[in-house]
């Protein structure tokens, strides 16, 4: 203690962690966040499958009204005599056709004999046995409504057919057709999903795209397009085989992050299917403006909360370090006076004074205040201080309980309580009870190592002592681990040598003490 005069006064450190309020804010405003984006991507999702099912079902309706407006328009057609009477010419009919044909706005309506020999005015009749729809309409004398190809002048405009056969007396006579452009069904799709983030995808029979709102080339196989997708809970092969069977259905899907909700199903009079699909982060993320005002909202509320919680907590902790000071000063006249006659009645006084921040038997720091005040005693340490933190176990507790009674062990546990807060005043630290037998103790006020082997062997002969109880000598004393603290310990860290010094004491015959150097151990 030879350089004690020499130093400055630390400063004192603050009662309460501060930091582990802010961190229990953080964590708080971390969870409320999370909280909130969890809930955001529910209702992006629940808002993802409501909006594919909606536009899955305006498509399909709408297209499908489509071409049952064609339907009816050419069953009218096909219920006149005009295209049943064998002795009327050809073109005669035809002329009929494209007046209908000029007012509806069709590519063109056409007639179709028994033969399938399709009559175009201005055109030689032309033979479309050898086309697979015409082949199938005259086979089943059903209307038949025909995927998408290519035909026009161009050879590029793309155009489906509805085919309505002409039956007298259930004998097919022939059949009228109407080729449609299908840019008026692309047209539908596009004004559909133009409010929303859904694509819808038109399939043919066959499993090819015929038209999309996301520019897929035209005849390429939807299963080729899927097999880009990770399917969950289904496979290419399943959805092909719900489709060819007309079942509507959905599932869902993901491309790296992109994950997608696709639902699908067939388009009433004819042989399409309809897929309607959106990704799950372009929904997600425009519901996020709007929801930002909600967190701005939790973090105006929680900065507030926060200001008067640490405000209230800096108030009580500076009411707690007001009392520790006035403890630590009353201590310090105790053990440091000239009359030790009167140390009894200034125990009273601190006992009373320190209510609350000391244990009840032992007079030390609890175990929570303790570790709070060391963290802030390791964040001052001066570089010229030497700071050792012990670990003092009684030896034999248990057997002093069961041989004695536990008022015996109470009588030893609060001497020691009395000698280890006289070394931690001292010695310019503080002394706490850990747990039942244990204590802990932290010394500063230490010039270098011969001078803490020295306090260590005083303090060890010091908790050497006899109590009296029930008119017998009951001879006591303890064992200490030591270590020392180093530049980048923590507390926890100083504490675990302790304990390993202090095991190390008691394997070897107990009231000594063991000093944890660099990994090892110097036993004195």
């Amino acid at each position: 203690m030879k350089n004690r005069v020499k130093k400055q006064a630390v400063k004192s450190a603050e009662a309460l962690s501060y930091s582990k309020v802010r961190r229990a804010f953080i964590v708080c405003l971390f969870l409320g966040i999370l909280c909130f984006l969890l809930q955001n991507a529910f209702l992006a999702y629940t808002n993802m499958k409501q909006t594919v099912k909606t536009i899955q079902q305006s498509v399909s309706a709408q297209i499908s009204e489509k071409v049952n407006e064609s339907l009816k328009l050419l069953e009218s057609l096909a219920s006149l005599d005009l295209f049943y009477e064998p002795d009327t010419p050809w073109e005669e009919k035809v002329a009929v056709l494209d007046k209908i044909n000029e007012f509806y706005g069709y590519m063109f309506i056409c007639f179709v004999d028994q033969d399938i020999v399709v009559y175009t005015l201005g055109e030689e009749p032309a033979s479309l046995a050898s086309r697979e729809h015409m082949q199938k309409v005259y086979a089943s004398k059903q209307p038949y409504v025909t995927d998408s190809f290519v035909a026009g002048a161009d050879g590029k405009t793309l155009n489906y057919t509805v085919i309505v056969p002409l039956l007298k007396d259930g004998v097919m006579t022939g059949s009228l057709f109407a080729t449609i452009v299908l840019d008026d069904i692309s047209g539908l799709l596009n004004k559909i999903t133009s409010t929303t983030k859904a694509e819808a995808v038109l399939i043919s029979s066959k499993g090819l795209v015929m038209c999309s709102t996301n520019n897929l080339t035209y005849g390429t196989s939807i299963l080729d397009i899927l097999s880009n997708y990770k399917l969950l809970h289904t496979t290419a092969n399943q959805l092909e085989e719900q489709m060819l069977n007309k079942h509507f259905g959905s599932f869902q899907s993901y491309n790296g992050f992109g994950l997608t909700y696709t639902e699908y199903g067939p388009v009433e009079n004819s042989n399409w299917d309809i897929l309607v699909t959106v990704n799950f982060w372009p929904v997600f993320l425009s519901m996020l403006p709007s929801a930002g005002f909600a967190v701005l909202g939790m973090l105006l509320i929680m900065a507030v909360l926060y200001y008067f919680v640490n405000r209230h907590a800096r108030l009580q902790s500076q009411t707690i370090e007001n009392m520790v000071k006035s403890v630590q000063q009353i201590k310090r006249k105790v053990y440091q006076g000239n009359d030790p006659s009167e140390q009894i009645d200034y125990e009273n006084i601190i006992q009373l004074s320190s209510k609350g921040l000391n244990d009840d038997l032992t007079g030390t720091f609890t175990r929570v205040i303790f570790l709070d005040r060391a963290e802030a005693m390791l964040k001052d340490k001066q570089d010229d201080q030497i700071l050792a933190l012990c670990f003092i176990d009684l030896d034999n507790l248990k057997t002093l309980n069961d041989t004695n009674g536990h008022s015996a062990g109470d009588m030893a546990l609060k001497k020691i309580g009395s000698i280890v807060r006289e070394y931690g005043v001292k010695y310019d630290g503080i002394a706490g009870r850990y747990g039942g037998d244990e204590f802990i103790l932290i010394l500063r006020d230490i010039d270098n190592h011969d001078e803490l082997n020295t306090v260590l062997k005083e303090l060890v002969d010091r908790l050497k002592f006899i109590i009296y109880c029930e008119d017998k000598e009951i001879e006591i004393h303890c064992s200490i681990g030591a270590s020392i603290w180093h530049k980048g310990l923590t507390l926890e860290t100083l504490i675990s040598n302790a304990d390993k010094a202090l095991y190390n004491v008691k394997c070897h015959g107990k009231a000594n003490y063991s000093l944890f150097l660099n990994g090892g151990h110097d036993e004195i």
